[in-house]
């Protein structure tokens, strides 16, 4: 019994003496110049987002504060004069029930910035 053995040659691609795998520069340099594009495009989205989020910090501060000279107003008759006043008890204001608020808010923007209340109440 004689057994052949049959070899097929490949007519795909083959590998020389000399042959590496790996990738070229130019796939290299296309790949980084694609995530270069992702990451700018993907970036001001981000940078938007945590604007939102202190343009939303702001609003509460600020409606926190005037609901606290509301408060304030029912106890002694008079809107406060500063935001300190409704942590601190001011000096000649009698029915002051405080604290209003348990600490003065920072200012999102700007911390050195303080919140200031007009006559009508309102936070600017």
């Amino acid at each position: 019994m004689v057994v052949k053995i049959i070899v097929r040659k490949s007519k795909g691609w083959t590998k020389g003496e000399n042959w590496q795998a790996g990738f070229t520069l130019w796939e290299l340099l296309l790949i980084l110049f694609l995530m270069g594009i992702i990451l700018a495009l993907a970036t001001p989205h981000f940078g938007s987002a945590t604007n939102q989020v202190w343009i939303r910090v702001d609003l509460a501060n600020k409606e926190r504060l005037e609901g606290a000279a509301q408060l304030y107003r029912i106890d002694v008759g008079t809107y406060p004069l500063s935001v300190e006043d409704l942590v601190l008890s001011p000096t000649g204001v009698s029915g002051w029930r405080g604290p209003y608020v348990n600490e003065i808010p920072i200012n999102p923007f700007d911390a050195t910035q303080v919140y200031q209340i007009n006559a009508l109440g309102q936070v600017n």
